[in-house]
C-alpha cells in the first residue's frame, strides 16, 4: 500500500470541517486548485470519493464521515504534528484574512491592523468585519480567522481566549458640553440622555450602560450598530455615547468626554482575541496573532 502524506490527513480533516474547498484553502494557506489536488490523491487513497458536490458545496460520504470520526480522537495530536514542519510567508499569501471585532474596538483598532496585516502580506485581501450572531461558527469554519470582542465571551472548549490589552469606560460628549470634564454624579447620570452602539450578539438585548451607571431610569435615546450616526447625533445634541477609554482618545479634538463614577464594567475591561482552538498553532493564525497583539499594544501604549 502506497504511504500517505500526513498534511493530507489536515487538509482532509478541514475539508471536513468547513466542506468547502476555497475555505479550507484560506484556513490552510493553499490555494484552491492545491485544495483539489490533495482531494483527488486521498481519493485514489482511499478508494472512496470522500466528498461530493451539492449546492452548500460537499457532502462526505459515509467512508469520510467514518474516518472523520477516528481522526477526531486525535485531532490534537495530529495538530502538533503535521504542523511542526509547515512555514507561512505572509507575502506569498493570496487568500482571505477575516477579522470580526466589536465595533467599538474596531473604530480605534480596525484601520491599523489592516494596514499593518497590508504591509505583511500585501497579496491578501484583508476584511474587517463586526463581531455578529455567527461570528464563533464561522471561527471554527475557517471562514473568520480570529475575532476580537470584550470579555468575558461565552464560548466553550472549542475556543482559546488571549487578554491582548485593557480598556475603560468613558461618555463621549459635543465639544463645549455643558458636562464635558466632569466625573458624573448619580443624579446627572439620571437626568442625562444616552445613545448606545448595538454589539449584535454583545448588547443587542440590553444596554450595558443601564446595569453599570446603576440608573433604573437610564434615557437612551437612540441606538445604532452604526458608529458614525451615533457620533453625529452626539455632536448636534447634548446626548452623551458611552465608549471606551480608547474610542475617546481616537476621537480627541473631534469631541470631548465625561467620567462616570462607577467602577469600569467587566464587559468593557479586557480586550481579548478569541481563535478556533484546532486551528491557533496553523503558521498562518500564529503569524496573524502576532500582529494583532503588537497593533493592539502599540495603540493602547501611545494613548497612556
Amino acid at each position: 500500500m502506497k504511504q500517505l502524506d500526513l498534511n493530507l490527513l489536515r487538509i482532509f480533516l478541514v475539508l471536513l470541517e468547513t466542506k468547502n474547498t476555497r475555505i479550507a484553502g484560506d484556513q490552510l494557506a493553499l490555494s484552491q486548485p492545491a485544495v483539489s489536488k490533495a482531494l483527488g490523491r486521498m481519493r485514489d487513497y482511499f478508494d472512496d470519493e470522500l466528498f461530493t458536490r451539492v449546492h452548500s458545496g460537499l457532502k462526505p460520504t459515509p467512508r469520510a464521515l467514518e474516518l472523520g470520526d477516528k481522526l477526531s480522537m486525535i485531532m490534537e495530536s495530529l495538530d502538533e504534528v503535521i504542523l511542526d514542519s509547515p512555514t507561512f510567508e505572509p507575502t506569498d499569501y493570496q487568500g482571505n484574512i477575516t477579522i470580526a471585532i466589536n465595533g467599538f474596538i474596531s473604530s480605534w483598532l480596525g484601520a491599523r491592523l489592516c494596514l499593518a496585516v497590508i504591509e505583511e502580506a500585501p497579496n491578501a485581501q484583508v476584511n474587517i468585519v463586526n463581531w455578529g450572531s455567527q461570528t464563533l461558527k464561522k471561527l471554527l469554519d475557517g471562514e473568520i480567522q480570529a475575532a476580537i470582542n470584550y470579555s468575558p465571551v461565552d464560548t466553550n472548549k472549542q475556543f482559546t481566549h488571549q487578554v491582548i490589552g485593557e480598556d475603560d469606560f468613558f461618555g463621549l460628549v459635543k465639544i463645549n458640553h455643558p458636562l464635558a470634564g466632569k466625573t458624573l454624579s448619580q443624579a446627572e447620570i439620571n437626568q442625562a440622555e444616552y445613545a448606545s452602539l448595538l454589539v449584535p450578539s454583545w448588547n443587542d438585548t440590553q444596554p450595558f450602560i443601564a446595569k453599570h451607571l446603576s440608573s433604573e431610569v437610564l434615557k437612551v435615546k437612540a441606538r445604532s450598530s452604526y458608529l458614525h450616526i451615533l457620533l453625529e447625533v452626539v455632536k448636534q445634541s447634548e446626548i452623551i455615547l458611552p465608549c471606551s477609554r480608547q474610542l475617546a482618545h481616537y476621537l480627541r479634538g473631534e469631541f470631548e468626554y465625561v467620567s462616570f463614577p462607577n467602577h469600569t464594567p467587566d464587559e468593557l475591561k479586557n480586550i481579548v482575541l478569541v481563535e478556533s482552538h484546532n486551528k491557533r498553532m496553523h503558521p498562518m493564525h500564529q503569524w496573524l496573532k502576532r500582529k494583532i497583539i503588537t497593533t493592539s499594544q502599540a495603540i493602547i501604549q501611545e494613548k497612556q
